[in-house]
């Protein structure tokens, strides 16, 4: 069995050890492996690249945040370094199976897994470049500081486990921008320069987004990713049952080297419910300060995200005040609050137009007809009533 080091975590990865062994059964996992990312030529040097890639250590970490390892940190890492240049570049996958050695990538590869395949290909390179020891470790440690450590490292969206405080990857598919969006410009450019002062360490402040389903809440929020790719902005999504895990997980991510947006989708309370509590507690912070890499942004239906009932009004309470004012203030508690409302008939019509164009679907008066029935038919105008009217449009070609 290959050993464990302080740079890469081996014996738990049952796949490397099976490839370092030359056992022959792996090649099919590592060709799905080449596979899924797209990637070319050594497929085993492209698997010790990915799992240093992934894997959070001491210095891993300890680059990631920008901060020099200590000297006796460095040291132990280029002790590991030393086996691992020689483990990369002395090991002959071609003994499991040949084509391993020089694998052709396919181009039908998933545009999301692609584009984290690039990330893996290109600290291939570096590794290669090495012409010993202490160069292989440089190239690691500059991989670190660039793109982080760890799942972030590869990816851009993450939903927490249920029951539990941990993440795991979203694959969001195309990656929508800003100007996806028709209309909606000035909710646009105030998310787009919050999200700018927050990535750029300028502080920044939690927003909340409502209005009408369909208007493009979650779909802006969403096109942060593409519009601030490359500024290590990531993005949890937390369903409300999932809050009182909120604690845990800032303590985890609140010490890492990223830009972390807490998404929390259609939010709204209902009047039993009492996990919009925690959600107060967190924005508003006790003796700890809110960390700086962390920010929460909500849409919701919902101007005041709570459920009003009367009885909240009714003279037995004698603290009836208080009871509406801690549900209504929740909304208070962001820093930033954008109306986005249902578009009227021309601004509809203007986002079918747009849409179709990008889809190179022809516009007259006749698809501006059959839009208007469709609305009509599929619950009223809005951004994604016309992005289904032009999809259906489309499958008709």
């Amino acid at each position: 069995m290959i050993p464990d080091f302080l740079l890469l975590n081996l014996s738990k990865d049952e796949l490397f050890q099976s490839a370092a062994a030359g056992d022959a059964s792996c090649a099919g996992r590592l060709i799905e492996f080449a596979a899924k990312y797209n990637l070319h030529g050594d497929i085993f040097k492209a698997y010790t690249a990915y799992l240093l890639i992934c894997e959070e250590n001491a210095y891993s970490l300890q680059c990631e945040r920008g901060k020099a390892p200590g000297k006796s940190l460095e040291e132990a890492a280029l002790s590991d370094a030393e086996k691992l240049f020689g483990l990369f570049n002395g090991f002959d996958i071609s003994r499991i199976y040949p084509a391993l050695a020089c694998w052709k990538g396919e181009s039908s590869a998933d545009a999301y897994f692609a584009e984290a395949g690039e990330v893996i290909s290109l600290f291939v390179k570096k590794l290669s470049a090495a012409k010993n020891a202490k160069e292989f470790l440089r190239a690691c440690k500059n991989h670190y500081i660039s793109h982080g450590a760890g799942a972030c490292a590869l990816n851009h969206a993450f939903r927490l486990v249920e029951n539990s405080d941990e993440t795991e990857p979203i694959i969001l598919g195309r990656m929508k921008r800003m100007s996806d969006l028709v209309g909606l410009e000035t909710q646009k450019a105030a998310l787009m320069e919050n999200t700018r002062a927050f990535v750029d360490g300028r502080g920044g402040v939690n927003v909340l987004l409502y209005g009408d389903g369909g208007t493009g809440k979650t779909t802006s929020v969403k096109a942060l990713l593409s519009e601030f790719s490359g500024k290590r902005l990531k993005i949890i999504e937390i369903y409300k049952h999932q809050f009182k895990y909120l604690n845990a997980l800032i303590s985890r991510i609140k010490h890492r080297g990223y830009r972390y947006i807490l998404f929390l989708d259609d939010l709204s309370f209902e009047d039993s419910e009492i996990e919009y509590k925690y959600l107060k507690t967190i924005i508003e912070g006790g003796l700890e300060p809110r960390p700086e890499n962390v920010l929460i942004y909500a849409t919701s239906n919902r101007r005041h995200l709570i459920k009003e009932s009367w009885s909240d009004r009714q003279d037995d309470d004698l603290h009836s005040g208080d009871t509406v004012e801690e549900k209504l203030s929740l909304v208070k508690r962001f820093g930033l609050t954008l109306y986005y409302p249902s578009p009227d008939q021309k601004e509809y019509l203007n986002i079918v137009r747009a849409i179709a164009g990008r889809e190179g679907i022809k516009v007259d008066a006749a698809l501006e007809r059959d839009a208007l029935i469709w609305q009509r038919r599929e619950g009223g105008m809005s951004g994604r009533t016309a992005e289904q009217f032009i999809i259906s449009e489309g499958a008709k070609k």
